[in-house]
Parts: structure tokens; sequence; C-alpha cells
């Protein structure tokens, strides 16, 4: 029992339930830490103050956060979100109980990887900024560096920011109660260029697991906004038309005899690269992705 009571669960782990930067909830217990040690509570029976070493050696910090504690950090959520993560750490406590139960205690402090839930996004899967940072042992800002750097990653391709509607398709695509303002969820493609970044060895299946075949198949769609030939190709396109209109603006309005045979072999020119293009892009190999919602 005694051993049970000593469960506990890392601040960043509970900053991926909150749906928070670790940073953001590392400031919002030292202010509670702050309270509870004016009013002489034992901090200990909440939060206990400990460390970790980033990718880079760093030495930063976290807490271990008691089920007290947890509970503590209930009581300042409200409504859906307060309902998602007490369910959340709930969850986590009577799980870590449960193994505690069948195993040597010594076993149970080995810490283990973290492994995030897979989620999905209009039938791509992805993973949330915060699970990134959570895999990759760091605190999220360093992920947001990335998504932040100069032609390192593609939005709508690497990675998706989702607010208004598409977080509300987002939330029932994933069944996920928590109401939250913004979203950044990455797709295989986005976490891959942080994994290489950072020379770690990225398996895409330990990640991003094939979904079982027993489950029922969907109608699959043509997947274009990810293929990144096409989305070239159509951009050449629709540069030489942007060109082709201003040509035969100038043409409408020509007054000699010279200019006209001028923007004619233009526009004919134009024309033949524009029926070329066009065929490249009808056919471009498409992928495919499972519809959403269908069955």
């Amino acid at each position: 029992m005694n051993n049970i009571n000593r469960l506990t669960l890392d601040s960043r782990e509970v900053a991926v339930m909150l749906e928070k930067e670790h940073n953001h909830l590392l400031r919002d217990i030292s202010v509670y830490a702050k309270y509870l040690t004016e009013t002489k509570i034992g901090l200990s029976d909440f939060f206990q103050e400990s460390t970790y070493k980033d990718i880079t050696g760093r030495t930063l910090k976290k807490y271990q956060i008691t089920k007290k504690g947890c509970e503590f950090l209930a009581h300042k959520q409200t409504g859906r979100k307060g309902s998602s993560f007490t369910a959340s750490y709930i969850n986590r406590f009577h799980e870590m109980e449960a193994q505690l139960s069948k195993k040597p205690l010594q076993q149970t402090l080995i810490e283990e990887p973290y492994k995030p839930t897979v989620k999905y996004w209009k039938g791509v899967p992805v993973l949330t900024k915060l699970d990134v940072a959570m895999i990759l042992n760091v605190d999220a800002s360093a992920i947001q560096n990335y998504i932040r750097r100069p032609w390192f990653m593609t939005e709508n391709v690497d990675f998706y920011f989702l607010r208004g509607h598409d977080l509300f398709e987002y939330r029932r695509e994933n069944k996920i109660k928590s109401t939250i303002a913004a979203l950044i969820v990455l797709t295989e493609s986005g976490v891959r260029k942080i994994y290489e970044a950072r020379n770690r060895k990225f398996t895409p299946a330990e990640l991003f697991p094939v979904k079982s075949s027993c489950e029922p198949q969907r109608p699959m769609l043509v997947n274009a906004p990810m293929n990144m030939e096409l989305q070239k190709k159509i951009k050449d396109l629709e540069g030489k038309l942007i060109a082709l209109h201003e040509v035969l603006k100038l043409y409408n309005y020509c007054n000699t005899p010279e200019k006209s045979q001028c923007f004619a072999t233009t526009i004919k020119d134009i024309g033949i690269k524009i029926s070329c293009d066009a065929l490249d892009v009808i056919n471009t190999k498409l992928s495919l992705i499972p519809a959403e919602g269908v069955g």
C-alpha cells in the first residue's frame, strides 16, 4: 500500500493530458507550491521537484506529481477539459497500481518510453506537438522551433495548425471532448524531419502503426494536398495560365501588325506549354487516404 502511495506522474506527461506547454504547467505549479508552502501544507504530498536531461544534455526542471497533486490540478480546470483530465489521470494511476500489484517494485520504477495514442486528421495518422516532445524527452518549445524554422516544414503537409471548425472536426474524428483554442499536429513526414534533424533513428511502424485488418475498411479518397509533386505541377500550370491571361489582354489592345504577330506567337508558345503541363498534372499518380466518417 505504501508503494501505491508513492506513485507519481511526470509533469511532462501531465502537461500532455492537460494539453498545455510543459513550461506553462511548471509556471502554474510554482505558483501553487508557493501558496502551499505559505499555508504550511506538505508540498511533497502534491508536487515533488525533480530534474531530467534533454537530448542535448541540459538539466531541466520537472515535477513528479502525486495523485493528490493531480486532483489539485483537476480542480483548477473547468468544463469538458477538467472532466477529460480527471478521467486521464485516474486511468493512469489505476494502470500503475495494477502493474504494481503484479510486478516487484524495482521493475515498476524503471521508466518506460512514452507511448502516445495515434490520432487522425481527415484519415491521416498524426501526433500532437506535445506527443512528439514527450517521445523525444524535450520541452514542447523545441518542437515548436522546428515547425517555425523557415523552409524546414510545410504546413498542411508536415503539420496542421488546427483551430475553429478544423479543431472541432479533429475532436469529433478522434472522439476527444477537451476544449482548447488551437492545436498543432504532425504527420509522419513532419516527425521524420524532426528525427533526422536530431540524428535519431525513425521507425514509422512504432509511432504510426498500421491499422488492424480486422477494422472496417473505409472507402479511399485521392490525397492530392499531400502529394508534393502534384502541388508543384499545379503551381507551374497556374503560373502559365496567369501569363496567358495577361498576354491576351495585351493582344486585345495591340495597335500594329508587328505587335499582333509578336503576341500571337507568344500566345501559341504559352498554349503549347499549358497543354503539356495539363497532361503532366492528370498523369501524376496520387496517393490515397481513407474517406472520413464512412465505413
